[in-house]
């Protein structure tokens, strides 16, 4: 597919304005048409048939395929979790916005109250309220791993747990007192809870179900104390009581409800009984038996449709996902530049004539000059390409770009809007 000159970068600055930029000329829409007026059947079905139920983005919501063709999978989950936010606020004031900077300032507040929970520590210190939800939602949608303990396989894999940002700014929105912090560790632990308990629905836990549950796990941003309880629930199914569960919203329930036929169908065949004891899961969570049949088969389309681009699910060893991940994210970022890196070697017609000249004669002071700033704009793209050509060099390249990044070309730089007045931020 060709890409389009109106592509975002939610790898580089200012893609939240350029974003808005898009979405003001008419060039964002919902790709979806939404059987009912009801909000909460057109988020669960945006949910499922986006991906971000499952912490993958399959599509995104207002932008089209050709504005993120060349993304990683990482930067087209940042940019649908926000599409999804928007998409809140946008339902909760209900008009179509035109006030950009009244969202921004929205969602500033609510991950500032949500601040403890999602990193450890400030990104205040960005006063442009759109670059430091940038740097929000970057890490929003990773997953902090200790690599030294063997856990390869997350480091590849994206927060699997980012569409709870999206429930509780919804409730946010409705009540903006909520204690989100506390909302979000109960529903966690419950969703956590009953997907462990459908995964001894057979009365064991197969492996990958156990690796999914980790997965999870890991995306939560539970304390210690909380995630060695998930961790005994996990490895001891005798632990677990699903009485003692707060009750959420009907639409919570079916998300958890959801995953749970995602966990047990994802890794391995369901039999009858499992399929009996999943069911009863359902009716625990106050889901009518239309709902739960309903479940079943958005769940397994699901996985159906998709496993063979859910690395999570797929059989390869921890350490080869993690090496052919980052083989592929670093080989699409060079690729996805390569028209640019044509145009800087186009733009070096002058190098090439002073190349021509040397030949026949000395070159004036001043023409040295030239070639020196030619030969050294384009010597500033090599370096990424020799390094990611290294042994272990895709896994320095992140790194040095991010220690030097001057060895990037100025052209390639993206998310610039078009218009003679700066946006406001």
């Amino acid at each position: 597919m060709q890409l389009d000159k109106n592509r975002i970068s939610t790898g580089s600055k200012n893609w939240i304005r350029y974003f808005f930029h898009l979405h003001e000329e008419g060039l964002l829409s919902i790709g979806f048409k939404f059987k009912s007026n009801s909000f909460e059947e057109a988020l669960h079905y945006i949910f499922n048939k986006t991906g971000i139920l499952y912490g993958t983005a399959l599509s995104n919501l207002y932008t089209s395929q050709k504005f993120v063709a060349h993304l990683t999978k990482e930067e087209k989950l940042k940019l649908l979790l926000f599409e999804n936010l928007f998409f809140v606020y946008q339902n909760h004031s209900k008009e179509q916005i035109e006030n950009y900077d009244a969202f921004l300032e929205s969602l500033n507040n609510f991950y500032d109250q949500f601040q403890t929970k999602i990193a450890p520590w400030e990104f205040d210190f960005d006063k442009k309220v759109a670059l430091k939800l940038e740097k929000i939602l970057s890490e929003r949608v990773k997953i902090r791993s200790n690599i030294t303990k063997g856990n390869y396989w997350l480091n590849q894999s994206a927060n699997g747990l980012v569409f709870i940002d999206v429930l509780l700014y919804s409730a946010f929105l409705k009540d903006n007192k909520l204690d989100l912090v506390n909302r979000y560790d109960d529903f966690v632990l419950k969703l956590l809870l009953y997907l462990t308990k459908a995964a001894f629905g057979d009365g064991k836990i197969e492996d990958k179900e156990k690796r999914l549950l980790y997965y999870l796990l890991s995306s939560s941003h539970l304390n210690e104390k909380q995630k060695n309880m998930v961790r005994s629930w996990i490895n001891k199914e005798a632990e677990l009581n699903l009485k003692h569960v707060l009750k959420e919203n009907d639409l919570d329930n079916k998300f958890i409800f959801e995953l749970c036929i995602f966990v047990t169908c994802g890794t391995h065949t369901v039999h009858p009984n499992e399929e009996r004891n999943l069911k009863k899961i359902g009716k625990a969570l106050l889901l009518t038996s239309v709902e739960i049949d309903e479940a079943f088969l958005v769940g397994r389309t699901f996985v159906f449709k998709n496993k063979a681009s859910l690395a999570i699910l797929n059989e390869e060893k921890s350490s080869g996902i993690l090496l052919t991940a980052i083989q592929k994210k670093w080989s699409l970022i060079l690729g996805r530049n390569k028209e640019k890196l044509f145009s800087e070697i186009k733009e070096s017609k002058e190098l090439m004539d002073l190349i021509a000249k040397s030949a026949i004669r000395e070159l004036r002071p001043e023409e040295k000059d030239q070639f020196k700033s030619q030969f050294y704009d384009i010597l500033k793209s090599v370096p990424s390409l020799a390094i990611f050509l290294l042994p272990g060099g895709a896994i320095l390249l992140p790194l040095v770009i991010k220690i030097f990044p001057d060895l990037l070309p100025t052209s390639f730089k993206e998310n610039i809007i078009s218009k003679k007045e700066p946006p406001i931020d």
